[in-house]
């Protein structure tokens, strides 16, 4: 009788069957988790994408503000009280004595670089759809150009062009610029732009 159990093979069917239907729906959930993960490392990778080329925008578009600023010696009525979607300059801040803001004496040198950021109280801001763009500009430092006049032949006997020419002295910025998209992700382009 013990024998006739043993090599009684009814039900083993359903054994493997069982087996087979546990090593399937096993596979099933591993290749649903890494599909998962998959999305999710793509939908951080557009996040990241987008949000650069909104902060990449931010240095392009800081530097007609630049040139504008201190051309002018104050911000430009198209920058001032726009929708947030268009170009934003902070103009808020003026300074008592001459009524000029301290976004204009900051550009020109007579501010020292303040501890404003991009990230706190930025210098210009725009919105690109559903990514804000906030850009912080700060006076680095000015050099005479190399090879220019002032450098080359005026020397100490004073000979030569002198340094107010056009293009005699380069003035140079920090420019941050921070995306800022949805689900607080944020990316930042850190760049030094050269005026002449």
């Amino acid at each position: 009788m013990i024998y006739r159990m043993i090599n009684n093979q009814k039900g083993v069917a359903l054994v493997v069957g069982t087996l087979l239907l546990l090593a399937a729906t096993a596979v099933g959930v591993i290749a649903l988790s890494t599909s998962s993960t998959n999305v999710m490392i793509s939908g951080n990778q557009r996040l990241s994408e987008v949000n650069f080329a909104a902060a990449d925008s931010g240095v392009s578009v800081s530097i007609p503000v630049i040139k504008n600023t201190i051309g002018e010696r104050d911000i430009a009525q198209q920058y001032k009280d726009q929708p947030p979607e268009k170009i934003n300059v902070d103009y808020s801040d003026t300074a008592p004595a001459n009524g000029i803001p301290d976004f204009v004496d900051e550009l020109v040198g007579e501010l020292p670089v303040d501890d404003d950021t991009a990230s706190g109280t930025p210098d210009i801001w725009f919105s690109l759809g559903d990514t804000s763009v906030n850009v912080d500009v700060d006076y680095l430092y000015r050099d005479y150009a190399k090879g220019s006049a002032i450098e080359f032949a005026s020397g100490y006997e004073g000979i030569g062009k002198g340094a107010g020419g056009k293009g005699s002295v380069e003035v140079y910025y920090a420019v941050n610029s921070l995306g800022v998209g949805s689900v607080g992700s944020e990316t930042e382009v850190c760049a030094i732009y050269r005026d002449k």
